[in-house]
Parts: C-alpha cells; sequence; structure tokens
C-alpha cells in the first residue's frame, strides 16, 4: 500500500464508528511537559491483548499529541478509559505555567462528566507517577486543591508527605495488594522503567478505598500506590476510578500486568459480546502500522 493510501485509509477509519467494541479508549498522554518522553503504550495494548487470550479485547487508541484533548463527546462513547501519563506532570498543581498539564482543567472536567453523566457503568483508570502531584498539590501551603475529579469521584486524601517526604522508587520494590481487592490481588515486584523516582504517595478519603501499598527493599510499607473508588450515579448507573501513582507499567513480567489488566476489567466489566484481537477500525492500531 502506498504511502498516499495508506494515510487515506487511516483518516477514513478516524471518521468510522469504533463502537463495535469492548468500549475501551486508551488514551496516551505522555508528552506534556516533558523534555524527553518515554513511551509505554505497547505495554498497555499487550496487557489488553494478553488478559484474554482465548478471547479478543477490541479497544480504540487516543494519540493526545497528535490528536489533543478528548473531549467529553469522544469519551462519552465509551465504557472504560484508560488514561495513561508517563512521566508527565514533574512540577506541583500550585505552580502558574507547569501544574494542570498532565490533566488540564477541561480534561478533569470532561473524565468527572463521563463518570458522572453517561449512562450506565463507567470506569476510568489513572496512571502515572505525578497525576495527582500535577493535579492537586498546592506547594506552597502543603495541602490539596479541591478538584470534583479527584475529590468527589476518586476520593483522594493527598498525604502531607509528598510534600517534605518523598520516596525514591527502586527496582525490586514491591506494590503489595490482598486478595480481597478487585484489582491488585497479589503482590507484585516493581520494575522502575522511568528517568524519574520519586513518584506520589496516596491514600484514600472515606468513601474510598486504598488498593495496594508502597513497600521499599527493607520491607517497609510507606503510603499507598493503587487507591480507587466508585459510587452511584444520580441516573442510577455506576462509576468507578482507580489511579495508578506506580504506573501500570512498572508492574514486573508480561503475564502480572495481563493478570492485574484483567483484574481490572473484570472490576470495571465492560460490555461483553464482541470477539477480541485488536480492534481492525481503532485509528491508533492502523497508524502504527504505517510509522
Amino acid at each position: 500500500m502506498s504511502k498516499i493510501l495508506a494515510y487515506a485509509a487511516v483518516a477514513a477509519l478516524a471518521a468510522a464508528p469504533v463502537l463495535a467494541t469492548h468500549g475501551i479508549l486508551l488514551v496516551s498522554d505522555q508528552v506534556d511537559g516533558v523534555k524527553a518522553p518515554q513511551y509505554f503504550d505497547s505495554f498497555y495494548e499487550n496487557a489488553l491483548r494478553e488478559a484474554y487470550p482465548k478471547t479478543k479485547v477490541t479497544y480504540a487508541v487516543w494519540d493526545h499529541y497528535t490528536q489533543g484533548e478528548p473531549s467529553f463527546e469522544v469519551l462519552r462513547k465509551y465504557k472504560v478509559i484508560i488514561w495513561f501519563t508517563s512521566t508527565s506532570g514533574e512540577a506541583p498543581a500550585s505552580d502558574p505555567v507547569r501544574g494542570n498539564i498532565t490533566l488540564s482543567p477541561s480534561e478533569q472536567a470532561s473524565l468527572a462528566a463521563f463518570l458522572g453523566r453517561t449512562p450506565g457503568t463507567t470506569t476510568v483508570m489513572l496512571s502515572g507517577m505525578y497525576v495527582a502531584w500535577n493535579c492537586v498539590a498546592d506547594a506552597v501551603h502543603e495541602k490539596q486543591f479541591y478538584k470534583p475529579l479527584f475529590s468527589d469521584y476518586l476520593k483522594l486524601n493527598y498525604p502531607r508527605d509528598n510534600f517534605y517526604n518523598w520516596i525514591k522508587v527502586e527496582d525490586d520494590w514491591k506494590l503489595v495488594g490482598s486478595g480481597s481487592d478487585p484489582i491488585i490481588k497479589d503482590t507484585y515486584t516493581i520494575n522502575w522503567r522511568h528517568h524519574k523516582n520519586f513518584p506520589d504517595q496516596l491514600e484514600p478519603a472515606p468513601g474510598g478505598a486504598a488498593s495496594a501499598w508502597w513497600e521499599d527493599l527493607e520491607q517497609k510499607r510507606h503510603h499507598r500506590g493503587v487507591i480507587r473508588a466508585e459510587g452511584k450515579k444520580s441516573n442510577g448507573g455506576t462509576y468507578k476510578i482507580v489511579l495508578f501513582s506506580c504506573p501500570f507499567e512498572n508492574i514486573l513480567g508480561d503475564g502480572k500486568r495481563a493478570e492485574v489488566m484483567k483484574n481490572f476489567l473484570t472490576w470495571a466489566k465492560p460490555k461483553p459480546g464482541s470477539e477480541i484481537g485488536v480492534e481492525p477500525a481503532s485509528l491508533g492500531r492502523v497508524k502504527a502500522l504505517f510509522h
């Protein structure tokens, strides 16, 4: 296929409906505010494929760098949003220039609307080491800004230790869950892949839930590396949201990441019924063929 025909095919697929799927959208957002971006798209796509090896999990991909912010009108077509940000957002939310770039105010509003207004069960996975820091951390007053997505939906209680008692995560730290948790059911070894390694520590506020601890090489536990929350919508549906400040790609082992992804999808309960493989009409997958 010539390059002209290839890009014509991409353009046609961009306009094509992608909803004969499990309703999953991957948002690759790893560039904002980063001088040397690291890309981990394959870790998420491979985990989706391997989570159900005898089936096919269909999904679409949104490339934030080339396509810009996905609006609520885009998000509302799906049931599950997996939004990953790598090392984006090193500055606190109180930084007047670099704050709120990991998730802009309009993106936060769109995700909150997706969780609160889209009918049925809707689920968001946020995965990034600085998502909370860049969106809610008031480093001037050492407190948490109120943001509806984080305070009302995620039920985040941002620990003050993030301002003066950082953790430096290294290889062989652990993400410690429990058998009763729907997502992090076990203890997972960390293979830290990022250039930076001072990630967020998290705690849930009342109404939220802790999924996993950070555990260092001396087996000392710190705050949480994964928290989650769920609740009922005014329209009768259910919303669910989880934040990995231990970015998903740092879980060691393809099989272990697939296991966690399967747990997440089971918790999310995306619409069943379609065959999986990678969705042929996914713009992100088609673009990958021609780069």
